[in-house]
């Protein structure tokens, strides 16, 4: 009898943990990893207000910039897993990070749950209007006549890898001009300082549809709704490309299941419906959950993905 009350004291706390009911209790924070006006910023935001409205509780985002996301995935890795802390985290912190970063600092595998994909942000190649080709294949026959002339910028990570695959899968060279930030290259492409560049819509998609800068192909599978007319560069003569920087939840290792499986539920639906799509193409995304399974095995084939970037480009882990 002595036993089975000790072994059941052992276990209850256990119990608690897998079996929240009273969850939520109190407040959530929501840790986003760039700062107010990013994308990733206002899709946590869109996500927490909605779940706010649905938990009974608020949803307290906190902007944790610097270190392209690491400084706010150390945080998120060492919060409390008690199901009150998510991380809206990226390809740059749950992929990356693996290949360029020293010592992250977290693992981005076993110190995390995975809840759920929330977005793809497809990136765009891109030219000035006057450039001589008018689709990609075009652009890659005058690539490979000029090998080696050509030059394109890179604003952030997404940018840097999404060209670098495009080189590698293409075999063409051109040289890499690298910028503090995509707005900077978008202005060098106008002034015809660069010859093309790869980029998100955030930035450029002003200037494609006032026709100043002309896209070429998409670096999605399929084609995105922002840009019906302009194909995937895997159907424009670069057969295999796919690549698109990303968005999801995750929670603390030893987070409670009950508590992914409700936030899996609950953000599924907020980005499942029509609101949740609109407010996504607003932020230049395209709304994409998955189950937490799927999440896993995506995050997998991102890390393997970003091995064979890093490799290609020649990455220095810092």
């Amino acid at each position: 009898m002595r036993r089975r009350a000790l072994l059941a004291a052992c276990l209850a706390p256990a119990a608690a943990r897998a079996q929240p009911e009273s969850w939520p209790a109190r407040p959530l924070r929501a840790i986003v990893p760039f700062p107010p006006g990013s994308a990733t910023d206002g899709i946590a935001r869109f996500v927490a207000e909605r779940l706010a409205s649905g938990l009974g509780q608020p949803v307290v985002v906190e902007n944790v910039a610097g270190g392209n996301g690491l400084i706010a995935a150390r945080q998120a890795a060492r919060a409390a897993p008690d199901g009150y802390s998510l991380f809206f985290a990226t390809n740059s912190t749950h992929a990356a990070s693996v290949h360029l970063a020293r010592d992250p600092g977290f693992d981005p595998v076993r110190g995390f749950l995975p809840v759920t994909l929330t977005s793809l942000a497809p990136l765009v190649l891109m030219v000035r209007a006057d450039f001589p080709a008018r689709t990609a294949a075009e652009f890659l026959a005058v690539a490979r006549e000029r090998a080696g002339a050509l030059n394109y910028g890179t604003g952030n990570i997404g940018s840097l890898a999404a060209a670098q695959l495009l080189k590698s899968l293409a075999r063409i060279k051109a040289e890499q001009i690298s910028y503090r930030g995509t707005p900077a290259a978008v202005t060098d492409l106008l002034a015809g300082r660069l010859q093309f560049l790869v980029s998100d819509l955030a930035a450029a998609g002003e200037h494609i549809r006032a026709g100043t800068l002309r896209a070429l192909g998409v670096t999605t599978a399929e084609r995105i709704p922002m840009l019906p007319e302009v194909p995937p560069l895997r159907e424009a003569g670069v057969p295999g490309y796919e690549f698109a920087s990303w968005v999801a939840v995750f929670l603390p290792a030893g987070s409670p299941p009950p508590v992914q499986e409700r936030l899996n539920r609950s953000i599924r639906a907020i980005l499942g419906n029509e609101e949740g799509k609109r407010v996504s193409l607003g932020l230049g995304l395209m709304a994409a959950t998955t189950t937490p399974e799927e999440l896993a095995a995506f995050q997998r084939r991102e890390i393997a993905l970003w091995g064979r970037i890093a490799q290609a480009a020649g990455l220095p882990r810092e």
